[in-house]
């Protein structure tokens, strides 16, 4: 039996490489995530880097839809962390008429803002030691826009796939949340 096909780019990986960066959507993509990570990319204008229609969907499935109001969400969401570093595992981009689709794993290893929690460390690849680290799944489209960063590429949309409890139990341990805010 035949069916249709796409070519794609499907990388296993510990971190970022060259073989990653001989492509030129996930070229910009390091890029973009090296700014997200340090938090760089929360100073910036969200048109920058960003679709008008940009949409976001939380791990919640709440889809917030509007490039400004969609940033703010993203912003929000990473707010308790000092520090994050999303190290990808493996990901698998095509092109479409537009740009580009991606989808991946990658361990998001966050810093909370404050101290304490259970003690428990957990370490990147390159030995750096995190609060929490949260495997993750990921759904991006990119768009090509003469006006984004080179080579003309913007996000217009992001989908999260994690489990937030790891986050909310340090959370709480650390008093940065109250046990009846989950409720409300």
């Amino acid at each position: 039996m035949s069916f249709p096909t796409t070519n794609a780019f499907i990388h296993y990986i510990k971190g970022w490489d060259d073989t990653t960066r001989s492509h030129p959507c996930m070229k910009w993509f390091e890029d973009y995530t090296m700014l997200f990570n340090s938090k760089e990319m929360f100073d910036k204008k969200y048109s920058e880097w960003h679709t008008d229609d940009y949409k976001y969907q939380k791990s919640t499935g709440e889809v917030i839809k509007g490039g400004a109001e969609a940033f703010e969400a993203v912003k929000q969401t990473y707010a308790p962390f000092k520090g994050t570093n999303h190290e990808p595992n493996w990901l698998c981009c095509w092109e479409t008429e537009q740009g580009w689709e991606m989808v991946g794993q990658a361990v998001m290893f966050g810093n909370l803002q404050a101290p304490g929690g259970s003690g428990q460390v957990h370490a990147d690849m390159k030995g750096d030691k995190w609060d929490v680290a949260i495997p993750s799944a990921f759904h991006f489209e990119y768009v090509k826009d003469p006006s984004g960063p080179s080579p003309g590429i913007k996000l217009k949309r992001t989908e999260v796939f994690g489990d937030s409890a790891p986050v909310v139990v340090e959370m709480l341990k650390r008093g940065m949340l109250k046990p009846e805010q989950l409720l409300s």
